[in-house]
């Protein structure tokens, strides 16, 4: 199920990583700063230029870094993933169910003017008798 993220990286696929999340830092650092942060804005914006400096300089170089930055991801879908859909199936289709039902419609009753193979079926009928001991 879960597989290790290879460390190696290539110079391409390193400075690609270092130029968005150090990006994706300094963006933060702005805003935390732009809030009135004093502490988290150099917390956030050393990481996001240390980041950039090596994504430019030795991007071939990230691979831990990487490895360590999918870890935490993945640690944290463990969470979020099950919280966001319990969410959307406590919050959005149990209530769409119920009210469903609150109006008496059944979406899986046959259509009156579709031609599926699907009909009521009556227990007491001569066809349910004749299903018995087919073999």
């Amino acid at each position: 199920m879960a597989e290790r993220i290879s460390a190696g990286l290539t110079a391409a696929e390193g400075r690609k990583f270092g130029l968005t999340v150090g990006a994706a830092f300094l963006v933060l650092a702005a805003i935390s700063r732009w809030r009135g942060h004093t502490i988290t804005p150099q917390v956030l914006a050393t990481l996001g230029g240390t980041l950039v400096l090596l994504g430019i300089a030795i991007p071939a170089r990230l691979g831990p870094v990487f490895s360590a930055w999918m870890g935490l991801a993945h640690a944290i879908s463990k969470v979020t993933t099950p919280l966001f859909m319990g969410i959307v199936y406590f919050v959005v289709l149990t209530p769409t169910g119920l009210i469903i039902r609150l109006f008496g419609r059944d979406p899986l009753a046959p259509k009156r003017e579709s031609r599926s193979a699907w009909m009521p079926h009556d227990p007491r009928s001569e066809a349910a008798d004749s299903m018995r001991r087919q073999f």
